[in-house]
C-alpha cells in the first residue's frame, strides 16, 4: 500500500508540476520572442500565452490520465455511482463556501470584475485557460485522494483537497505575494477535495463543480 501511495502522490505532484510549466513559459521562453516582460504584454501576447498554456496543460493532463489508467490501473472516469440528495448537498455546500471565499478575496464577484477589466475577447480566452487549469487541479485532488487512502486507509478524509491546498494553494501565496489570497486558495483546495468525495469521485460531476468554484 505504501508503494501505491507513493505512486499516486508522485502523479499528484506531477500534476502540480504541470501547472508550474506556465511559469517557465511566461518568464523564460515567451519574453525571448515578444521582446518584453509579462507586465508589458498587450492583448495579443496575453491571448497567445493562454493558448500555449492550454496546449501544454492539455497534453500534460492527457499524459497523466493515460499513465494512471495504463500503468497503474486507476481510471478516474470509472466512478459513476448515482449521487443521493445528501451527496449533492455536500457538493453544493462546499461550492457555496468556495464562492464566499472568492468574494472575500476579490472583494466582489470574480467573474464580473474580470469581465470589466479584460473586455469580452480576453475574458473568453482567460476562462478557457481557467478550464484547463481546473483539470490539473482536479487531478491533484483525484491522485492525492488515492494516495491518502492507500497510505492511511481512511476514505472519508479529503486527502486530495489537503494536498491541493498545500501545493496549488501555497503556490498562490508565493506568486501573488498576498498571504490572504494564499490562505483562501488553500481553503479552497480543501473544499475541492470535499466536492470530490461528496460527488463519490465522479470525475465529470467533480470537475464541473470544481470549475464553477474556480471561476465564480
Amino acid at each position: 500500500m505504501r508503494k501505491q501511495a507513493g505512486t499516486f502522490l508522485s502523479l499528484a505532484l506531477l500534476a502540480f508540476l504541470g501547472l508550474g510549466l506556465e511559469i517557465l513559459l511566461a518568464f523564460l521562453i515567451e519574453p525571448l520572442f515578444y521582446g518584453k516582460g509579462m507586465d508589458e504584454w498587450g492583448t495579443f501576447e496575453s491571448i497567445l500565452h493562454w493558448i500555449l498554456t492550454c496546449v501544454i496543460w492539455g497534453a500534460f493532463s492527457f499524459m497523466l490520465i493515460r499513465s494512471a489508467r495504463k500503468k497503474h490501473a486507476f481510471d478516474i472516469f470509472a466512478f459513476r455511482e448515482k449521487l443521493r440528495p445528501a451527496n449533492w448537498l455536500i457538493c453544493f455546500a462546499a461550492l457555496a463556501i468556495c464562492i464566499v471565499l472568492s468574494v472575500i478575496g476579490w472583494e466582489g464577484f470574480k467573474t464580473a470584475k474580470e469581465f470589466q477589466n479584460l473586455g469580452l475577447l480576453m475574458f473568453v480566452f482567460q476562462y478557457v485557460y481557467y478550464a484547463f487549469e481546473a483539470v490539473l487541479v482536479f487531478l491533484i485532488v483525484a491522485f492525492g485522494q488515492k494516495a491518502g487512502e492507500a497510505a492511511f486507509s481512511r476514505k472519508n478524509i479529503p486527502w486530495g483537497g489537503m494536498l491541493a491546498g498545500l501545493t496549488w494553494g501555497l503556490a498562490h501565496m508565493l506568486t501573488k505575494g498576498d498571504h490572504m489570497i494564499g490562505l483562501l486558495t488553500c481553503l479552497g483546495g480543501v473544499l475541492y477535495g470535499a466536492i470530490y468525495l461528496g460527488a463519490k469521485k465522479n470525475a465529470c460531476v467533480s470537475y464541473a463543480l470544481i470549475l464553477l468554484a474556480f471561476v465564480l
